[in-house]
């Protein structure tokens, strides 16, 4: 018997929004055993770049944490300001936990005009400077669950340092601690073009 093909591959990212990444991170240390994670202690960069949710420019401050559960990276975001995001509406609904999966697809056009032709609703976009594709969070229909994040497939050399650095690090469960995530992409010596 065959399994079906997933449209999407396979679910590469779990994303969390909590109130305390530092909390969460000793959490998933303590409990499941999960760590070290990379800390990007003013998310991807400063200042913050703009989002657009539902089609306004937003300014979303963030506290990040990346990690490995077996293949599959957690992420822990933490929003730090007000702005209107898909991490504030799931706080202010009185979650906290399980918000997304991320999916780093092979043909972003592709992937994208299946989940939409399937009900899914792009509510928000991470457009990154000299980058032709957005990160593109969804809506679910009620009857999936979790918001989707795509994640086109340049972004693949970013999960792998993130990886590298989590597989070669010797202290412990100790947090790796970058100011930003453009910081560590400079460090990890990552080039999208």
């Amino acid at each position: 018997m065959t399994g079906l093909s997933p449209i999407l591959g396979p679910a590469t990212q779990l994303g969390f929004v909590v109130r305390d990444v530092e909390a969460a991170v000793r959490h998933w240390n303590d409990v499941f055993g999960v760590g070290p994670f990379v800390i990007m202690e003013h998310g991807t960069a400063q200042p913050p770049p703009p989002t657009y949710m539902r089609g306004q420019e937003v300014s979303v401050e963030l506290k990040l944490a990346f990690g490995f559960m077996g293949d599959v990276q957690i992420e822990l975001i933490e929003q730090r300001n007000t702005a209107p995001s898909p991490y504030t509406e799931f706080l202010e609904a009185g979650r906290e936990g399980l918000q997304h999966l991320g999916f780093w697809v092979h043909d972003h056009a592709l992937a994208t005009r299946r989940i939409e032709a399937a009900g899914y609703e792009p509510v928000y976009e991470i457009r990154v400077e000299g980058q032709a594709l957005p990160i593109v969070y969804y809506d679910s229909p009620s009857l999936y669950g979790p918001m989707l994040e795509i994640v086109p497939p340049q972004w693949r050399r970013s999960r792998e340092a993130i990886r590298k650095a989590v597989d070669s690090w010797t202290d412990g469960d100790t947090p790796i601690r970058f100011d930003t995530y453009a910081d560590f992409l400079v460090q990890a010596d990552v080039k999208f073009a």
